[in-house]
């Protein structure tokens, strides 16, 4: 039934493409040089321009930060920008896909009007500019064969590489995955009280730590999985502490452990075992190093226009001043939390 609802609407597309045709214009107006631009892409356009200009080699960033489409809103559901699986893929008909061996609904993107450079692209994609021009951005799937498609997409297009979203190092002892767990501690303390112990640099450069335990009575194995991919730089067998670069330039340190499974100066992926706990608890902050110490403190945070360093995709950093001496709000899975200095006790989060 569902390929011959697509062949249907062919001829109905052709006819109607002119239509279909004009790109949907970012809020910017004009071609910018801005280092950030965000940018709605139309699943019922062809190649829409969004204004975000790259010059030749340039590294830039294409991220989906929300909203779904589909191919086919007769027959089957709206999906992301990474498109539908191949169970569903395939019993779509398959004759008007861009590139056969990619899943319709996948977000494409090239630089200019050239189609030599287009590139399926997913969450985060790295990029180098191949020729000057605009970005351009759609949707996989033919122009002719758009009259039965729905939905858009919005896009954060930005030079330089993403910020690193972090998950929990925990995983259950069945192997099914991330486990349960809670936030037993945050560093973060909006009246400047350095209550780590141990000396100024340390305490500034780990303003926005978090320690993460297992929910209780959660199978939960000892080992440390990374939360981000990077380059390890350095162990502290004292501390039980490991310092990784991350794509973005920043250092995420990951403490309490008690051996290491991964030696100096190693590329890590993200959930690659890094070693074991000794402690029921693990320390995870992020900071920049790169101007030399004092250590910037990075918080996970989530902006309005995009994504930044996050944990498991959710906010923890200060909220706003509720007028409650040493009191904060903090957003965390779509709630607000009134807590002291950002002691996030009993934040939950399960896995879906």
């Amino acid at each position: 039934m569902t390929v011959h609802l697509r062949k249907l609407t062919y001829g109905l597309a052709v006819a109607m493409a002119a239509a279909f045709l004009v790109p949907v214009p970012s809020a910017d107006a004009a071609p910018s040089q801005r280092p950030t631009v965000v940018s709605r892409v139309s699943a019922t356009n062809g190649w829409q321009d969004t204004r975000f200009k790259v010059e030749e080699g340039d590294t830039y960033t294409v991220s989906s930060l929300s909203g779904n489409w589909t191919v086919d809103y007769r027959n089957f559901p709206r999906v992301g920008a990474s498109g539908y699986a191949p169970s569903v893929d395939s019993q779509i008909y398959q004759g008007c896909k861009l590139d056969n061996h990619i899943p319709y609904g996948t977000l494409y993107a090239r630089e200019g009007t050239d189609d030599s450079t287009a590139v399926p692209v997913a969450q985060g994609e790295i990029l180098h500019a191949s020729q000057a021009g605009s970005v351009y951005l759609r949707i996989n799937d033919d122009d002719r064969c758009m009259a039965d498609n729905a939905g858009s997409i919005r896009v954060k297009l930005f030079r330089g590489v993403p910020a690193t979203a972090l998950t929990d190092p925990f995983h259950h002892d069945s192997g099914e995955g991330q486990a349960p767990y809670h936030v037993v501690q945050g560093y973060h303390n909006n009246e400047g009280r350095c209550v780590i112990g141990r000396g100024p640099d340390h305490c500034a450069n780990q303003l926005f730590a978090v320690d993460l335990e297992p929910a209780e009575g959660a199978a939960v194995s000892a080992n440390i999985y990374s939360p981000a991919p990077g380059t390890v730089r350095w162990q502290d067998e004292e501390t039980g502490c490991l310092f990784m670069d991350l794509a973005d330039g920043m250092n995420l340190t990951v403490c309490h452990m008690s051996s290491f499974n991964v030696a100096r100066g190693a590329s890590v992926q993200r959930d690659e075992l890094l070693g074991v706990r000794r402690t029921p608890w693990v320390h995870l902050s992020i900071d920049d190093r790169r101007a030399g110490r004092p250590y910037r403190p990075v918080p996970l945070t989530v902006t309005a226009s995009g994504w930044d360093h996050t944990l498991d995709g959710a906010s923890l950093t200060l909220g706003h001043e509720d007028g409650t001496g040493g009191v904060e709000t903090v957003q965390w899975g779509g709630h607000s939390y009134r807590v002291r200095y950002g002691e996030w006790d009993g934040l939950e989060f399960t896995p879906e």
